[in-house]
């Protein structure tokens, strides 16, 4: 009988010991993921690290029941951080301001809106009240205004900008009509990174909520995005997953069997 136990003690422990080894390259994974992703207490605001200047924001609202995600970004610049959108809503901005102000220890330089809806300027008076020059096109700030959001100065140029902040080059430019009528991108030469919220996630396979869409060019404007940035390497969609060049001719494919339906 003592020898039956003691078989099973030597089988046991061995087993133990597997399963550990087995086991610490998952931890040391999970541990450098951790590194990389930062979240308030309820996980509605999430920072990803891209690299060592590119961070995704992606923040939390309720639509109909659905818990649904908004990508933004945050750029950290030799001269202080720069935000690309503002959030839903000024509870969320305001926490992820503290947020960056906790990782970053840098002030907010400038901001930029993309569009006037709400996954985009939602938050835009969070960044007001803490002075942060907020920034977009003339087109972005008349339908701001006309939808009553506190509006960003109109400084970009209606077709293409180019910025300098620090050592980050930055670039807006508004590629045609799609998801809205004033949707504009965010290119980042240096990382041939794309941001826009006219661009789908690979996993996004219908249009979503397209209520100030333009259908008919929203094609012409893909194509145009291919062209243009036909050396994109790392392409950030407005909302779910991000990933590299193939997000723009998988869009391109969903608004074309949506318009061919």
């Amino acid at each position: 009988m003592k020898s039956i136990q003691k078989y099973f003690i030597v089988i046991f422990t061995s087993l133990i010991v597997v399963l550990m080894s087995i086991s610490a390259p998952v931890s040391a994974q999970e541990q450098k993921f951790k590194q990389n992703v930062i979240t308030n207490k309820d996980e509605s605001v999430i920072l990803t690290k891209i690299n060592k200047k590119v961070w995704v924001h992606t923040s939390y609202t309720e639509i109909d029941g659905f818990r649904i995600a908004a990508n933004g970004l945050v750029l950290n610049t030799s001269k202080g951080i720069v935000l690309v959108d503002a959030t839903w809503d000024n509870q969320l901005a305001s926490q992820l301001l503290e947020m960056i102000q906790n990782e970053f220890h840098k002030p907010i330089k400038l901001a930029i809106i993309t569009h006037h809806k709400y996954d985009r300027i939602g938050g835009i008076q969070a960044l007001l009240d803490k002075n942060i020059k907020t920034i977009s096109t003339p087109e972005v700030v008349k339908l701001a205004k006309e939808f009553n959001y506190p509006t960003p100065e109109p400084i970009l140029n209606s077709d293409i900008s180019k910025l300098k902040i620090g050592d980050l080059k930055i670039e807006t430019y508004f590629p045609g009509e799609a998801h809205t009528t004033d949707n504009i991108t965010v290119w980042l030469p240096q990382y041939k990174l794309l941001f826009g919220d006219m661009i789908f996630a690979l996993e996004q396979q219908n249009t979503g909520i397209i209520d100030e869409a333009n259908m008919l060019a929203w094609p012409n404007t893909m194509r145009n995005l291919l062209t243009t940035y036909s050396n994109a390497k790392i392409v950030i969609p407005g909302h779910k997953t991000w990933g590299d060049f193939s997000l723009l001719p998988h869009t391109l494919d969903v608004i074309e069997q949506y318009n061919n339906n």
